[in-house]
């Protein structure tokens, strides 16, 4: 499906991380380890996927932080993105899309997919694609 606006561009493959709360990089993201405080999910290689992100600018350097360390998203997926998110993900190189009103969609094929595939080129919009059931 081609949905959504492209941010930062990039592709790959990845286990959905779906969300259904907000996150806060530098409340929710433990930066030494790339885990999500209070659960342990491990950010690295995920399609990580949330409404929208809260908190400070400081939270661009988290994102920036877990990026050089290898522990990073393969992608981010968000309903609405803040200019924190987009520069956070752009200084660490993390694919990002703002989905919009696409979000519910690709909210429901990712909660059931096991694998996603991903191309997202600023410009282009975001093709995405289950690979497997989980």
């Amino acid at each position: 499906m081609g949905l959504g606006r492209v941010l930062v561009g990039g592709a790959g493959r990845g286990r959905p991380l779906v969300l259904d709360s907000p996150i806060s990089p530098l409340g929710d993201i433990d930066p030494e380890r790339g885990t999500l405080r209070g659960t342990g999910e491990e950010l690295r290689g995920r399609l990580l996927m949330f409404p929208y992100a809260v908190g400070s600018s400081v939270g661009s350097y988290v994102l920036y932080s877990i990026a050089s360390r290898g522990l990073a998203p393969a992608a981010v997926l968000v309903r609405r993105a803040d200019p924190m998110l987009v520069s956070g993900c752009a200084l660490g190189g993390i694919p990002l899309a703002e989905l919009g009103d696409a979000y519910d969609g690709a909210k429901s094929v990712l909660s059931g997919c096991g694998l996603a595939r991903f191309s997202a080129s600023v410009g282009g919009g975001l093709e995405l694609a289950c690979e497997g059931s989980s």
